[in-house]
């Protein structure tokens, strides 16, 4: 199965605030495909505080070798994937999905 993925434009805005390795960047972008193509690759988010829960269910994936891990929504039913969170390990994680 093939979806497309999109980003947010506040996923987009982080990466190009945040990312300025290019292998980083290339990870990402690698990531992003690898969820068109496998969108339920990355596992069901379910914190167990509920402060730390977004309003709807959603997946996270993390990027390999590197601090950034995608939040991602997947719609079945149009084969879309929106990525609209990326958590960086060295920020503020209190403020995550803010």
């Amino acid at each position: 199965m093939s979806c497309e993925v999109l980003l947010t434009q506040h996923a987009e805005s982080f990466l190009l605030e945040n990312v300025t390795l290019e292998r980083v960047m290339r990870r990402i972008e690698e990531t992003v495909e690898l969820l068109g193509a496998y969108p339920l690759i990355g596992k069901a988010y379910d914190p167990s505080y509920p402060a730390a829960r977004p309003p709807f269910p959603c997946r996270f994936l993390q990027v390999s070798d590197t601090p950034f891990t995608l939040y991602y929504l997947f719609d079945e039913e149009v084969g879309v994937v929106t990525v609209f969170d990326v958590e960086w390990s060295a920020g503020d994680l209190r403020r995550r999905f803010a």
